[in-house]
């Protein structure tokens, strides 16, 4: 079951939600636990035991540190072996569970990896209270795909669980609703053009297709993730949490590094607090720079996935970082219109040629998919292509293309979420209603990134 899911709309925002509400405030944290675990088993109810042993290991750890305060070498096995347990879990997953694999286990992953850390480096105090912590785990909202959190972030909430008034209730609503939008509408449409390529097989399209290929999975990649974490932000809302935004507008970026400041802004975040920063970040030069930058890369690109496509998107996107912190530095820093422009068209290009390293599995496809794009025929001779396959998917597709383009752009969310007149309540109203029509139609298409 996912956000989008019809079941989820009927038990957990017309059911759920409500009864959430009108607890009791010292009933909620007992009633979210339960809402959350069987949110969680009803994706993956075979590594709940797994889990739940995990969650009273890390537990019973950040007891066992604060009970050892004064005995600093204790206190770093305890971390040490917590943190080499968590990774252990993590790559005997992804190794020998492919078919099954622990959902969420990358979230999982780094949350307790920062939780092990601020514990240790007395940034909180452990939770004491099971309940707490585990409705830190499970929270549902964001249990699957993020946004990642701090457990400082969200203690205070957990604890003493807000009332939710009208306005909170309202602006969840209309948050999820947008984020359903951009996930049903958008991102799910689009698949059908990516799937599409892949079935005719890379070698038998156009040059064009090729790249209006590669822009339509780049659009769906993003309006997938960025739909499922408004939806998350919102269901927290409806319910009285703050999660953090995580993305903002990352295609209106000039660089490559200002879009990774975008996207995916709390996985960057946890990666410049708990190892870019710790590793001396940008403040002893360039050479400590770059090796805090690689290092920070490498472990994206791992964190993602143990095949080579997922090593080729990271190391390509350091590079870029690495030039535009040197020999670009002027450019990317020019204030002049026609540099802005240009950085936009080189943000633009790049990264959708870097998302085909991150989509492509096969490292041998990858390399047929790159031929097509640049029309690289006396390596890879096209077999049975249709010069003119393009004009079929703009035909099919170009609604979906162009709305999602303007979607892109800030003043939609800003318009549906913060503006609070009867034309965008309606306008809500209207596209959950689509919405819940195209998934009832059409079915549900799991998210991207359900499985990182």
């Amino acid at each position: 079951m996912t956000f989008s899911d019809i079941n989820f709309l009927l038990i957990f925002i017309l059911i759920y939600v409500p009864i959430y509400v009108l607890l009791p405030q010292r009933a909620k944290p007992f009633f979210l636990l339960l809402g959350s675990m069987g949110f969680y088993a009803l994706n993956d109810v075979w590594v709940m035991p797994v889990l739940l042993v995990d969650i009273l290991i890390v537990f019973i750890s950040g007891i066992l540190e604060d009970h050892f305060f004064d005995k600093i070498d204790l206190r770093k096995r305890i971390t040490q072996f917590g943190i080499g347990l968590q990774i252990c879990l993590m790559v005997i997953s992804i190794l020998f569970f492919k078919n099954h694999i622990f959902i969420g286990i990358g979230f999982f992953t780094i949350q307790f990896i920062g939780y092990y850390l601020d514990v240790y480096k007395n940034v909180i105090y452990p939770c004491k209270n099971i309940v707490t912590f585990s409705n830190y785990v499970f929270f549902f909202p964001k249990v699957l795909q993020g946004p990642i959190v701090n457990f400082k972030d969200i203690e205070t909430d957990l604890k003493y669980p807000e009332k939710v008034t009208l306005s909170k209730l309202e602006k969840g609503i209309r948050t999820f609703i947008l984020g359903m939008s951009f996930k049903v509408l958008l991102a799910d449409r689009l698949y059908y053009l990516w799937n599409g390529v892949q079935t005719v097989g890379f070698q038998s399209i156009s040059t064009p297709l090729a790249w209006i290929s590669m822009y339509s999975y780049s659009l769906q990649l993003y309006f997938d993730f960025q739909g499922y974490s408004l939806m998350a932000i919102g269901v927290a809302q409806m319910l009285g949490f703050s999660l953090p935004v995580n993305f903002k507008t990352p295609y209106l970026s000039q660089s490559i590094s200002e879009f990774y400041r975008r996207w995916h802004i709390t996985l960057g975040e946890w990666f410049k607090n708990y190892i870019y920063i710790p590793m001396g970040g940008s403040k002893n030069g360039l050479k400590k720079t770059i090796l805090s930058l690689s290092a920070v890369w490498v472990l994206t690109g791992l964190w993602h996935g143990l095949t080579l496509n997922f090593m080729f998107w990271a190391l390509t996107l350091l590079l870029f970082i690495i030039l535009e912190k040197t020999l670009l530095k002027k450019f990317i820093g020019a204030k002049h219109p026609v540099f802005m422009v240009l950085r936009h068209i080189y943000v633009l290009i790049i990264i959708p040629l870097t998302w085909m390293m991150f989509a492509i599995g096969n490292t041998e496809q990858m390399g047929i998919f790159f031929t097509r794009l640049f029309n690289l025929t006396s390596v890879c001779e096209p077999l049975n292509v249709n010069v003119r396959d393009y004009q079929n998917y703009l035909s099919d597709y170009w609604p979906y293309l162009a709305g999602a383009v303007v979607c892109c752009f800030p003043f939609i969310e800003e318009a549906l979420v913060k503006t609070r007149i009867y034309m965008t309540r309606f306008i809500s109203f209207a596209l959950f209603w689509i919405c819940v029509y195209m998934i009832m139609k059409n079915g549900n298409n799991p998210f991207m990134y359900i499985n990182f």
